[in-house]
This record gives structure tokens, C-alpha cells and sequence, in this order.
């Protein structure tokens, strides 16, 4: 039983980094907010929720669960200044959910599970 919940454990571990590298290609360093309203657009998310920090921006696609279709409708992004400094401790977790980041902007990608479990 523990082994069947270890494999299922690290199956979505490994899809949630095929995701990330995927959304890494897609978005390629360049004009990252712009590409990701595109991206946000094709898969008809139309409406945004929103948390704003003191330098950050948390969002994702405000629509029922039933109609989430991949991760540019499910799942969260952090937006911050691509001159920001973070603490080092962090840093290992900030780099391997940026998803794009450019002159100006640093976009991370989190799968739902991740921020309800830190309570974003």
C-alpha cells in the first residue's frame, strides 16, 4: 500500500516538472507578461483572482475547477521585479518555479496543491 502512495507521490512530482519545464519553452525569456496574458487568453480565462503583496503579485484564472483544462487555467503565478533580491534560503525554491523571466518581470508558476499547502 505505501508503495503505491510513494509511486503516486512521485508521478506528480515528475509531472509537476514537466510542467514547469514546459511552460519554461512556451514563455522563453522574452516579453513574459505579455506572453503569459496569451497564454492565459487561449485557455479562456477571462477573469483573474488576485493577492497583492508587498513585492508580489499572486494570481491565477478565476474559473470552476470543473472547467480547468491545464496549467495556464489551474495554476498559480507569482509575479515580482526581475531585480528583486531574495533570501537565500528561498532562492532554491524561487528558481525552480520561474517560469519566464525577462528585464523587468520574474514569473513562477505553482501547481494549486503546493499553495494551499503553504496558505500562499
Amino acid at each position: 500500500m505505501f508503495k503505491i502512495l510513494f509511486l503516486a507521490l512521485l508521478n506528480g512530482c515528475l509531472t509537476n516538472k514537466k510542467m514547469l519545464g514546459g511552460a519554461r519553452k512556451e514563455l522563453n525569456d522574452f516579453n513574459c507578461l505579455e506572453r503569459l496574458e496569451t497564454k492565459l487568453l487561449e485557455s479562456k480565462c477571462h477573469n483573474i483572482e488576485s493577492y497583492r503583496g508587498p513585492d508580489s503579485i499572486i494570481f491565477r484564472c478565476r474559473k470552476p475547477d470543473i472547467k480547468r483544462e491545464n496549467l495556464w487555467d489551474t495554476w498559480w503565478f507569482r509575479l515580482t521585479s526581475s531585480s528583486n533580491k531574495f533570501d537565500p534560503k528561498k532562492l532554491p525554491i524561487v528558481d525552480k518555479h520561474t517560469i519566464c523571466i525577462d528585464p523587468q518581470i520574474r514569473i513562477e508558476a505553482y501547481p494549486p496543491e503546493e499553495v494551499e499547502s503553504s496558505d500562499r
